[in-house]
């Protein structure tokens, strides 16, 4: 037995030991049933058993309890959800074991995120706090048909909580910590009058970087945010209510801790060793000779938008429901891509973004045998990513002609005594591509009850879109000798400039159908029995690549269009007077034309057909109240997803690991007349690829050490609250990664493609105490 293990299950059995006292003070099971939460995943309010979906909701109370302020916390109690975040400008959203992290203009998102029912998947304006809110959902499997494009394999939808004209109440919460941490937030809601109301919410959390800047500075993996969120409501009648909601956020965290382990950590002036190889353990990163002026490493990352809800009951059977939305996120991050004190180069990216959105939906439910609801929907969006790089033609030249082709933990050389004068210490280049989309659906839905214990559902969406896709190159200060420029003909090293550095553009039209089949049987109250049959289809792709020469044409790809069809079952059941929640689904799907993204000889990340794949999974929750004071509650989720034929046949899909499990229990006590709550919380994952190629030698051009792989590890947290009867104010303390385990986030990356893999550690443990107050 492992020590680690040792200490996980003396904590467990302590707790469990603080349960057998909680049942004896609760004897009576007073507040013993589970929670119920309403949901509106099929767009009309239902109870979860009654939803055919794999889906997995979380209340505001919940969240709060588990101590989730982002995606990456909430993914760990979601089964065949997994959610990777580099820096809030560089997610990855993985449903099932597909992922969708691409930040190039040109491409689509394969899992939806939404706030109140607008797309906010394009993944540079993705990865939002989550603060103030109603509930979380997560929909898995494809949800084209619900939620249309981007949800080719899953949603994630966030309900924002809304101006409440009924009362007046407020709230706040203080936290701080190891690491610098301090987070502030807020809540006010005034009703105006009776039918007005507004609502303000903020979040501001700041926290010191956990991987140590060798170099002095600002260390790296920093967190500095805010968000704010405004929120009106005005219901002049019991027909019609209207919501606004203003989002904004700003992040700017320090650099990201992309590590390099080909050499270990060295002073750039005296070339001295002053760090270990460990991928973990501090960094020596910086950006150089003036790049974009003398931008530092790290984040400047803006997004906001504005959302109109608006419902009209034209009758107790009919309901129209408008939503609108504007969106823009605007973001610029500098990055060390080569992950050791040299200059060899240094990147950015300046990624943005603006859509616009409007759907009209009109919901019949009359109580009787039919529910339905059919609408359009407009979708207008126009990004760009711009990537901006920066390289030491004298390093460089060393490093390709192998001078600084060390063997692990040998230093590297100086860079006065190794540079060549004929050389340019700052090469400068530029390339970018962009997108714009214009897209409208139709879409419709319906439930028929052919008996009180039978129903059926079919749904249907036709989706029609015009895309522009375009793409640019330039030299900043001229050609590189390295790649054999001359006084006629001016090269790039990276990227070869298009003509003029001018933008090329191409034009793609796609339409497709999605669709869903899905049977209910309730053959017991509190017992569910389902299966299901969907589509989900991801756009086509004009994907775009640099020149071959300079001034030659920009290489566009049409890549067609991905397909998945799902086959589930699925039940759900609520037992022992609602004290027993449990819910299983087992899924199967096949994949066509899986587009993925490779790193050409260049560096860039360009999409590529990996042709077929598919998925056999499972995916399990339960939640047991035997008593109010005691509470239990776990996942569990089995993804077998690997590639069947074309370049990565066999492989495991990246970022997504075979098992998940999360276990977790709240155990409270009777203390001075107040409640003492225990809530240890345990996530295990097995083994995690970080790229389609799962690092194997024959993919590789240089790197043959298969080490881009994270092994199987697991996180233990413990929040401890304590709250006397009635009163408004809560205090808690709290450890993150307790056993301090390492692990890392993300491997290979950028530097993969010279033969310098870099490595993002994960957080290390985090504690902290909090206060907060309701009123």
């Amino acid at each position: 037995m492992t020590s680690k293990f040792a200490l996980f299950l003396g904590a467990s059995l302590a707790t469990l030991a603080i349960a057998g006292v909680a049942h004896a003070q609760d004897a009576t099971g007073y507040g013993a049933e589970v929670e119920e939460l309403i949901i509106t995943a099929q767009m009309r309010e239902q109870k979860s058993i009654e939803v055919p979906i794999a889906i997995t909701a979380y209340g505001d109370d919940a969240l709060d309890r588990l101590g989730v302020q982002e995606f990456e916390e909430l993914s760990l109690f979601v089964p065949g959800f997994e959610v990777q975040n580099q820096s809030p400008n560089n997610p990855g959203f993985v449903m099932r074991g597909i992922t969708s992290d691409s930040g190039e203009a040109t491409n689509e998102p394969r899992v939806s995120v939404f706030q109140d029912g607008v797309s906010i998947s394009k993944s540079r304006g993705s990865y939002v706090e989550l603060f103030d809110l109603e509930r979380v959902e997560v929909a898995k499997g494809p949800q084209s048909t619900l939620y249309g494009r981007g949800a080719l394999i899953g949603a994630v939808n966030l309900v924002q909580a809304k101006a409440d004209p009924s009362r007046l109440a407020a709230a706040s919460k203080v936290e701080v910590g190891n690491y610098g941490y301090a987070m502030f937030e807020g809540m006010l809601n005034v009703p105006v009058s009776d039918s007005f109301a507004v609502r303000f919410a903020g979040r501001l959390k700041a926290r010191d970087g956990f991987v140590d800047n060798l170099l002095g500075g600002e260390d790296f993996n920093s967190t500095d945010t805010q968000a704010f969120r405004l929120a009106m409501k005005w219901r002049p009648s019991d027909r019609f209510s209207a919501d606004l909601i203003v989002n904004y956020e700003q992040d700017t965290p320090s650099g990201t801790s992309f590590k390099s382990l080909t050499f270990a950590p060295t002073d750039p002036t005296s070339g001295a060793v002053i760090g270990d190889l460990g991928r973990n353990s501090g960094a020596t990163l910086s950006s150089s000779d003036g790049f974009l002026g003398g931008k530092d490493l790290g984040l400047d990352r803006t997004v906001w938008g504005v959302t109109g809800l608006a419902t009209y009951r034209f009758s107790d059977d009919l309901t129209l429901t408008s939503i609108s939305a504007y969106r823009e996120f605007d973001s610029l991050e500098v990055f060390d891509p080569d992950g050791f004190s040299l200059p060899l180069f240094v990147f950015a990216e300046d990624a943005q973004g603006e859509q616009v959105s409007q759907e009209l939906r009109l919901n019949y439910d009359a109580g009787g045998r039919i529910t339905a609801f059919g609408g359009i929907s407009y979708f207008h969006e126009d990004g760009s990513q711009a990537v901006p790089l920066q390289f030491n033609e004298k390093i460089y030249a060393l490093y390709a002609g192998g001078a600084l082709r060390a063997p692990n933990g040998l230093s590297l050389p100086t860079v006065n005594a190794l540079a060549p004068a004929a050389l340019k210490s700052a090469h400068r280049e530029t390339y970018a591509n962009y997108g714009e989309t214009t897209a409208y659906d139709v879409f419709a839905d319906a439930t028929f009850k052919l008996t009180d214990q039978v129903e059926l559902t079919a749904g249907v969406r036709y989706t029609s879109e015009d895309k522009t896709s375009g793409y640019q190159a330039y030299l900043v200060n001229g050609g590189s000798v390295l790649a054999g420029s001359t006084a006629v003909l001016a090269r790039g090293l990276f990227v070869q400039p298009t003509a003029g550095g001018a933008v090329q553009s191409q034009d793609i039209s796609d339409s497709g159908l999605t669709y869903r089949l899905v049977a209910r049987y309730a053959p017991a109250e509190g017992l569910s029995l389902y299966g299901s049959y969907a589509r989900g289809r991801r756009p086509k792709v004009l994907s775009v690549g640099s020149p071959t020469t300079p001034g030659g044409s920009v290489r566009f790809t049409e890549l067609p269009a991905e397909q998945v069809d799902s086959y589930e079952i699925g039940a759900k059941g609520e037992l022992l007077s609602r004290r027993l929640i449990l819910e299983g689904s087992v899924y199967h799907y096949t994949y066509e034309n899986f587009q993925t993204s490779v790193i050409n000889s260049a560096g860039q990340i360009v999409a590529t057909n990996a042709g077929e794949a598919d998925a056999t999974g499972f995916e399990g929750q339960f939640t047991y109240r035997p008593t109010g004071l005691f509470e239990i509650f776990g996942t569990y989720g089995y993804s077998h997803a690997r590639f069947g034929n074309g370049l990565f046949e066999g492989n495991s899909f990246r970022l997504s690991p075979d098992h998940s499990v999360s276990l977790g229990l709240r155990a409270a006590l009777r203390l001075a007349g107040g409640e003492l709550a225990f809530v240890p919380t345990y996530t295990w994952q097995s083994k995690v690829y970080f790229d389609s190629n799962n690092d194997l030698p024959q993919f590789q051009t240089s790197d043959r050490i298969q080490d881009e792989v994270q092994k199987a590890y697991g996180l233990l947290n413990l929040r401890v609250a304590y709250q006397r009867d009635e009163a408004p104010w809560k205090v808690e303390a709290f450890v993150t990664n307790a056993l301090d385990q390492d692990y890392i986030k993300d491997a290979g990356n950028t530097g993969d493609a010279f033969g310098i893999a870099t490595f993002i550690a994960g957080e290390p443990r985090y504690y902290g105490i909090g206060f907060s107050m309701r009123y």
